[in-house]
């Protein structure tokens, strides 16, 4: 890792600039303002890398009022043009899943981003797909998989969570954000389950439809959308890698719910406290969106939810959550235990890794965005523990769309 840090500015310099320009674009979308920030030339550099890995460059061209920079409103400008093209895409290629499910006779629904743009919370251009999501029930699970390869796809590994799915052009165009001609992958699950941070978390009752039909379905109604954008946002925060898009989404969706919509997702909640994890993301998306969340919703969520991880998420920021923190941290779910015995347990796993954290490690290091450099992920558990005792080991997520945006 020392060489990675050895071409960079300074890193201290680095992990300041990516604080700064993440918390600046993030209140600007909030409450956007008419002057430019007053960033350095470091953290004008670093932007586009900011704006990539939040997934937010393609919104940030429409929304703010500020230009910057040529280097800067070129790149925006760009990022909306190549998501606009890509999502056209993505939409030929959900008509054509649509059509062989029909022919089938398997009913898929199409999840997170898609099925986001599809509800209209979105316009066209204005939100980047990495892949494209899609649910099936278990039953159905060989049929899809034989669906998918019908359309030239190939099996890329299983994780604990998703059947991933590389197209014949697998390549990657674009090294920093979007691009037009960038693969479309496809994330093939058989439930929805979030692990916070080790006991999975199923929401598959909530989110697959009653009555779903065979072809494309969207979500039974906006509490299991919601819901589910919410579990995938904690799922994130757990690893520090929450994105801002994912604000946006809990954002968009709050303003468009009707007190009928949150009473239904206070009545998933329930007295069992169900969704004891929706809080944090919740109250994230509050902060930076102060209109988004209705009054009194946020207190009831929050019922049921560790008190540490209140007090933690009350004084973390975006930054803090996300790959904008630039280093590795060895057990970033540990907040999210919700007894000793949990904490324990957690912390016990990330320094013995079982067979199948090992096997789930060596899938991301070959499919992940990252997987061109992946040495943090193939090195052997000891020598990780190593690097954590004796260093502040960087995230290859991070440093990827760093050096991305410098050398451009």
């Amino acid at each position: 890792m020392a060489k990675d840090s050895n071409r960079l500015p300074p890193l201290a310099s680095v992990q300041s600039a990516l604080h700064r320009v993440t918390e600046s674009l993030a209140t600007g979308l909030g409450e956007p303002r008419a002057e430019p920030p007053g960033w350095s030339e470091l953290e004008w550099r670093l932007a586009p890398a900011v704006a990539a890995m939040h997934g937010i460059s393609p919104l940030l061209a429409g929304a703010l009022r500020w230009q910057g920079p040529p280097h800067w409103a070129h790149f925006l400008a760009e990022q909306r043009r190549h998501t606009l093209l890509r999502q056209q895409r993505i939409e030929e290629l959900l008509a054509t899943i649509d059509e062989h499910s029909r022919s089938a006779g398997i009913a898929v629904v199409v999840l997170k981003g898609a099925a986001l743009q599809m509800a209209g919370v979105y316009a066209a251009g204005e939100r980047p797909m990495a892949d494209l999501d899609l649910l099936v029930a278990p039953a159905d699970a060989q049929t899809a998989v034989a669906v998918l390869l019908a359309l030239s796809y190939r099996d890329a590994g299983t994780t604990w969570k998703h059947q991933g799915f590389d197209p014949p052009d697998a390549g990657q165009r674009a090294s920093l954000g979007e691009h037009a001609e960038n693969p479309i992958k496809i994330d093939l699950h058989h439930r929805i389950c979030e692990r916070l941070p080790l006991i999975p978390t199923d929401l598959t009752d909530i989110v697959f439809p009653p009555h779903a039909q065979p072809g494309i379905n969207a979500y039974p109604r906006a509490a299991a959308l919601m819901a589910h954008v919410l579990a995938h946002a904690a799922g994130s925060m757990t690893h520090r890698g929450l994105r801002l898009i994912q604000l946006c989404d809990i954002t968009r969706l709050a303003r468009g719910m009707t007190d009928e919509d949150w009473e239904d997702i206070l009545r998933l909640h329930g007295p069992s406290r169900r969704l004891w994890w929706a809080a944090p993301p919740l109250a994230l998306a509050a902060r930076y969106f102060p209109d988004a969340v209705r009054d009194g919703i946020l207190p009831q969520l929050e019922r049921g939810c560790p008190w540490v991880l209140q007090y933690i998420t009350r004084r973390r920021s975006l930054a803090d959550f996300s790959y904008s923190h630039l280093y590795i941290d060895p057990i970033p779910g540990v907040i999210w235990a919700r007894s000793l015995t949990q904490a324990l347990r957690y912390v016990s796993s990330r320094i013995f890794p079982g067979k199948e954290q090992c096997a789930q490690i060596r899938i991301v290091s070959q499919t992940a965005p990252w997987s061109a450099e992946p040495r943090w992920h193939r090195q052997s558990q000891a020598r990780r523990i190593l690097q954590w005792l004796t260093s502040r080991p960087t995230r290859i997520e991070t440093l990827q769309p760093i050096r991305a945006a410098l050398s451009e």
